[in-house]
């Protein structure tokens, strides 16, 4: 027996939506540095979709859009090699004047200054321990995979993604006889 994947009914009262599951790929690029040695919890940092997102054969979201992430954590480097830690959530992405949420997390650490302390420690005493580790960092370029944080509809017609009603569900599989 085969199966056959077709596409989702119309639903009601959207007759030009098409379903867009939650956990749909959005790749999107880190536009300026974000490093601990100038942000706190709390900063909020853009970001711009890097591919387009294709639902269906349909562009739901063009490349260039804005998004934007915020900083949940910045630990600072610090002395005896103390790396610094980032960790950084997505928050959404701008389609058609709407705000989009989002979903997406990515920590982050400086490379530590373990064996610059040890070699400072050797060479310099104790003054050595005043090493400090590197700060860590989203690089500009760098690119952040998220995704939508809840089933949404598409209208084709106007271009908006809204939050799908309970019960719609995506592609529906057809058993077929072979």
């Amino acid at each position: 027996m085969n199966a056959v994947i077709a596409a989702p009914p119309p639903v009601a009262g959207h007759p030009n939506a098409i379903f867009v599951e939650r956990d749909t790929l959005i790749r999107l690029m880190v536009i300026n540095e974000v490093s601990t040695k100038v942000v706190q919890a709390g900063y909020r940092f853009p970001l711009r979709v890097d591919e387009d997102v294709i639902v269906n054969g349909v562009k739901v979201i063009p490349v260039g859009a804005k998004a934007w992430g915020e900083v949940l954590r910045a630990e600072e480097n610090g002395v005896a090699g103390k790396s610094g830690k980032l960790n950084v959530r997505l928050l959404y992405v701008d389609v058609a004047g709407d705000r989009v949420p989002i979903r997406g997390e990515n920590k982050t650490a400086g490379a530590g200054g373990t064996a610059e302390t040890v070699m400072g420690v050797i060479g310099l005493g104790p003054l050595g321990l005043l090493a400090r580790g590197n700060n860590a960092k989203l690089k500009a370029g760098e690119i952040f995979n998220g995704s939508f944080d809840r089933d949404l509809l598409f209208d084709s017609a106007t271009s908006r993604l809204t939050p799908a009603p309970v019960g719609v569900a995506g592609a529906i599989i057809v058993p077929t006889s072979h």
